[in-house]
């Protein structure tokens, strides 16, 4: 038997509207799934290459702040110029300097690294769209004994940005070697040409940097006017034709020139003078 509802309930159905009630929750309900994703859309990544030597791919970052100009076009001599340049240090100790012991900057790229990776990451930014940047993630060689991964990417006019990703501190030294003050100690990237080097506040602009990766940026467009193969290597490299010197010796005067023919002279006398005085002992 179906119960009637009392009285007092009356007034509070009169009021109750469900299908605006229905509206409003479905509105915000809307707002806040579209909200979320926005806040959780995953990054996307495009692997143009993967294998023993490397891993290089194309993924969209919600770090950057402005747009890079992608596609972009390095040459592959450039882009190997750039990682052949690029190196790690590591900021010295008190103990260090007390003891005068110095450590050498590391190259974070090995050569054959630099080979491999020069070709592809050239190609790749042929390939990349304003909305995605490069990464790379290679793996320990022979010849450098820690794993390297980072991302590259152009931005307007001709800044090209480079970070690597938890690398260690003393690459090639076995953690068990490692002490305290050596971990602890904060380790760069350095590029070799400094003139080329932008200012970190001007990096900041381009994108967020996490802060277990270490970045620098560089105007790649300097580098064409900086000769790569030095004057010593000039004569070494094949299809390079040595330039000839310039004598910088004093023209000889017409008086130095006579000084020496006399005494030329003077010495062709003595010798035929000595060839006579033998000739006349061996008659005798």
């Amino acid at each position: 038997m179906i119960q009637a509802l009392p009285h007092s309930f009356t007034p509070l159905l009169g009021h109750f509207k469900p299908l605006g009630f229905t509206k409003q929750w479905l509105i915000i309900a809307t707002l806040g799934i579209f909200n979320l994703q926005c806040s959780w859309t995953p990054e996307v990544a495009t692997v143009l290459y993967e294998g023993p030597e490397c891993v290089i791919s194309l993924k969209t970052s919600h770090a950057l702040k402005q747009a890079p100009e992608h596609p972009a076009f390095l040459s592959e001599s450039l882009v190997a110029k750039i990682l052949n340049g690029m190196t790690i240090s590591q900021e010295e100790g008190i103990l260090q300097q007390l003891l005068l012991t110095k450590h050498h900057p590391v190259p974070a790229f090995s050569p054959s690294q630099i080979d491999f990776l020069a070709s592809h990451i050239s190609m790749a930014f042929s390939q990349v769209t304003p909305e995605e940047v490069i990464h790379f993630k290679c793996p320990p060689t022979t010849e450098q004994h820690f794993p390297i991964q980072g991302m590259l990417a152009v931005f307007p006019p001709s800044s090209l940005l480079l970070t690597l990703e938890k690398f260690k501190p003393y690459p090639g030294v076995s953690p068990k070697t490692q002490n305290t003050s050596q971990k602890l100690r904060p380790a760069s990237l350095v590029f070799s040409h400094q003139e080329s080097i932008i200012r970190a506040e001007e990096v900041q602009n381009f994108m967020s940097i996490p802060s277990t990766s270490h970045g620098i940026a560089i105007n790649y467009q300097s580098l064409d006017s900086l000769n790569p193969i030095s004057k010593e290597n000039q004569l070494t490299q094949p299809g390079v034709k040595a330039t000839p010197r310039k004598n910088t010796e004093a023209p000889m005067t017409i008086e130095s020139l006579n000084s020496q023919l006399r005494d030329l002279q003077k010495i062709v006398d003595q010798q035929a003078e000595e060839i006579r005085r033998l000739q006349d002992t061996s008659a005798q």
